[in-house]
C-alpha cells in the first residue's frame, strides 16, 4: 500500500502544481501597487516580473509588479509581502513552515533524507537550516516586540487581555532554572587566550521559566502527573533580557487576575532578585528536592557517605521538612546543635556546617511545604526541570556548538511552538494555534 501511496503523489504532484501556479498568477494579477507599510500608491518601476518559488509541490513561477514608495524611500514587491515570501529566499511559506518544524526535531544534516521522503522536496542541509534560521529571527522579532509591550501600560492590558477566561479565581505558579549551553567563543584562539591567561568561555546560561495555573495540573488515567496547559521562556541574552520576557509570558498566563502567584525555584539568589523586581507580592518556595540536597551533602561530610550515622542523622530533619509546619527552624535549631560538638569537626566540616545554616536562615520564609502540599501547591520544581531537559535534547547535542545569534534564534523558535502560537509565523494553517 505505501508504494500505491506514493504513486498517487507523484501522478497528482504535477496536477497540484499547476494549480496553485493558476491560483499564485490570479492572486499576483490582482494585488494592488500599494505600499504595505504606509498604503500609498507606488510609482510603477516594472509590470510583471517574473519570480520563481519552491513550493510543497515543487516550483512555481508568477509574474508580479515592483515600484517605489515616495514617503518611504523604498523599492518593494507588494504580492511578494503578501505571499510571505522572504525577498531573497526561494522557499514558499509551507516550505519555511516544513523547514523550521524539521529543524527543531535536531541538526538538520540528519533530517535532509526525511525531509525528502515526507515531502517529495529535495532541499540539501542547509537550505533547510539557512530557512529554519530566518524563522527563528522572525520569531525572535515577535519575542522581543511582546516584551517590549509588557513594559508600557497600554502593553501590559493588551498582553493581559490574551489570557483565557476560565476560572477567574486561579494561582499562577511559575517555576525558574537555567542550564548551559555550547558556543564557538573566540573559535581557533583558545591558545592565543591562554598564552595571556584568559580560559577561553564555550558555555553560557540559557534561562528558563515554566509558568501554569495551579488548575491546569492533573493526572492520566495511570496516575502520571501532567500539566493540561503552559508557557514558556527561553534565552542566552542575559538577565534582563529574561526578566522582560518572564513578564510578558505570565501576563498572558493571566498574572493580573491571578488570585496568587507562587515562585518555585532553588535556592540561586539571581532568582530571587528577580521576583523580588518583577513578582514582588508573589509567595516563594524553595524546591524541596534541592533543600534536602543540601541536608544529605551535609549528613556525608559530616559522617561520611552512605553511612548509617549520616542517614540516623539527618532523617528527622528531612521528616521535620515534610511534616511541621515550622520545619525549617526545626531543622536550624538541629544545625546550630552541631556547634556544641564543633571542636570534634574538621575545617572543611565547619565550613560545610556553616554554610548550610546560612543557607537555611536565608531561605527558611521558602520552605512551607507542609502548607503546601496540604493546599495542593508544587512543593518541587519538577516542571521546570523537565522543561529544561527537553531543551537541551536538541541544544546540548553531542559535539554540537553554537554561536549567540544562532541559539538565540532557535530557542525564540522553540518556544513560540512550544507556547501554541505557532499561527503568528504561518498563518496559513489555522490548526496551528492552541
Amino acid at each position: 500500500m505505501g508504494k500505491l501511496e506514493q504513486a498517487v503523489d507523484q501522478v497528482t504532484r504535477e496536477a497540484r502544481r499547476q494549480a496553485l501556479e493558476t491560483l499564485v498568477q490570479q492572486q499576483a494579477s490582482a494585488q494592488p501597487l500599494d505600499c504595505p507599510v504606509c498604503k500609498q500608491r507606488l510609482n510603477v518601476e516594472a509590470y510583471g516580473r517574473e519570480r520563481r518559488v519552491n513550493s510543497s509541490f515543487g516550483w512555481v513561477s508568477f509574474r508580479r509588479d515592483y515600484g517605489f514608495c515616495v514617503p518611504c524611500g523604498k523599492h518593494t514587491y507588494p504580492t511578494d509581502i503578501a505571499f510571505g515570501l522572504h525577498p531573497r529566499a526561494t522557499a514558499s511559506p509551507r516550505v519555511q513552515e516544513l523547514a523550521a518544524l524539521h529543524a527543531l526535531r535536531g541538526p538538520t544534516a540528519q533530517h535532509a533524507q526525511d525531509f525528502r521522503r515526507m515531502t517529495g522536496l529535495s532541499l540539501d542541509p542547509s537550505t533547510v537550516h539557512r530557512e529554519a534560521r530566518r524563522q527563528g529571527e522572525r520569531a525572535q522579532r515577535i519575542r522581543d516586540a511582546e516584551a517590549t509591550l509588557a513594559q508600557k501600560p497600554q502593553g501590559i492590558a493588551k498582553l493581559a487581555a490574551e489570557t483565557p477566561v476560565r476560572n477567574r479565581e486561579h494561582a499562577l505558579v511559575i517555576e525558574i532554572d537555567a542550564w548551559n549551553i555550547r558556543e564557538r567563543d573566540d573559535w581557533g584562539h583558545s591558545k592565543r587566550l591562554r598564552r595571556r591567561g584568559q580560559e577561553p568561555k564555550r558555555w553560557h546560561w540559557v534561562y528558563t521559566a515554566t509558568i501554569f495555573r495551579l488548575d491546569q495540573r492533573a493526572t492520566t488515567a495511570s496516575g502520571r502527573p501532567i500539566i493540561a496547559e503552559r508557557g514558556f521562556v527561553a534565552t542566552r541574552l542575559g538577565l534582563d533580557t529574561f526578566r522582560h520576557q518572564l513578564y510578558a509570558e505570565a501576563l498572558r498566563r493571566g498574572l493580573t487576575s491571578a488570585k496568587q502567584v507562587l515562585v518555585v525555584a532553588d535556592g540561586a539568589i539571581w532568582i530571587w532578585n528577580l521576583v523580588e523586581d518583577r513578582f514582588k507580592d508573589a509567595q516563594q518556595r524553595v524546591d524541596l528536592y534541592h533543600v534536602k540536597g543540601h541536608l544529605w551533602s551535609l549528613a556525608n561530610e559530616l559522617f561520611g557517605r552512605g553511612t548509617v550515622e549520616a542517614r540516623a542523622w539527618v532523617t528527622p530533619l528531612l521528616q521535620a521538612l515534610d511534616r511541621r509546619n515550622n520545619g525549617a527552624l526545626d531543622v536550624i535549631h538541629g544545625l546550630e546543635g552541631m556547634r556544641s560538638v564543633i571542636d570534634k569537626l574538621t575545617t572543611e566540616q565547619r565550613e560545610a556546617l556553616e554554610r548550610e545554616i546560612g543557607y537555611f536562615n536565608t531561605h527558611k520564609d521558602r520552605m512551607d511545604y507542609k502548607q503546601g502540599k496540604r493546599i495542593g501547591q508544587p512543593v518541587g520544581s519538577g516542571a521546570i526541570e523537565s522543561t529544561c531537559s527537553q531543551y537541551q535534547r536538541r541544544f546540548k547535542l553531542t559535539g554540537q556548538f553554537w554561536s549567540l545569534s544562532g541559539d538565540e534564534a532557535f530557542l525564540a523558535l522553540a518556544t513560540l511552538h512550544r507556547n501554541g502560537r505557532w499561527q503568528q509565523l504561518f498563518p496559513h494553517d489555522s490548526r496551528a494555534g492552541p
